[in-house]
């Protein structure tokens, strides 16, 4: 199942034009505890402001306010991550603990929802792999892990990633802020944001921007 806020976001992705085939499949494998018509409802409410040119924008404003978080995070550089959450068994986690003593850490956005996430998993596990050689690291942040932890652990073990993989938490939006999945970002050991994030998989530009970082970091 996808939590509520899941299957609005596709419904509003479809809005902008990604497909209304993923909207109707989020909406219908929405828990049926829950209205189904409402996480429509919620996608369709969300109209676009004058200053507004993202559907997605309306949708998250609508929610969470004005302060979502809810950017493409290229003026987050220099700012630091701080967060207390779990990891997908539900084991308490902090933002120091997973960066101390590690030089960057790659942080990865992504959702068990996302096809394009899902995808590059792979490639993101042997990346981890290099990195570890070298004080580095890569981190999952689920999406959906409130409602599809056992989903995401499943597609992780398919995958064969072995790298953390954390829940997200509503306090990383600000710190963190994206606009798509998979969004990317590059911290070093005290959780400072050392480059823009890379908005989607996009493995040059991760490459680029772990140059960038290592050599802020001096490596």
């Amino acid at each position: 199942m996808v939590s509520l806020l899941a299957a609005a976001l596709m419904c509003i992705s479809a809005a902008a034009g990604f497909g209304s085939a993923a909207c109707a499949k989020q909406v219908s494998n929405v828990d049926t505890g829950t209205s189904r018509a409402y996480a429509k409802a919620i996608a369709e409410s969300a109209v676009l402001t004058d200053d507004q040119e993202d559907p997605m924008e309306a949708l998250m404003e609508m929610l969470f306010g004005p302060d979502s978080g809810y950017s493409s995070g290229d003026d987050s550089v220099g700012n630091t991550v701080s967060f207390e959450t779990t990891d997908l068994d539900g084991n308490p986690v902090s933002s120091s603990e997973l960066f101390r003593g590690k030089k960057v850490t790659v942080i990865n956005f992504w959702a068990t929802w996302c096809p394009h996430c899902v995808d590059e998993l792979p490639a993101l596990q042997e990346l981890h792999k290099e990195l570890e050689a070298n004080g580095c690291q890569v981190i999952g942040i689920c999406e959906d892990a409130d409602t599809s932890a056992e989903e995401a652990k499943r597609i992780l073990s398919e995958n064969g990633v072995t790298y953390t993989n954390i829940a997200l938490e509503q306090e990383m939006y600000p710190m963190m802020p994206h606009k798509y999945l998979p969004t990317t970002y590059f911290v070093d050991s005290e959780g400072k944001i050392l480059t823009k994030p890379v908005s989607g998989a996009d493995f040059e530009q991760y490459e680029e921007k772990l140059a960038e970082a290592l050599a802020i970091v001096g490596e």
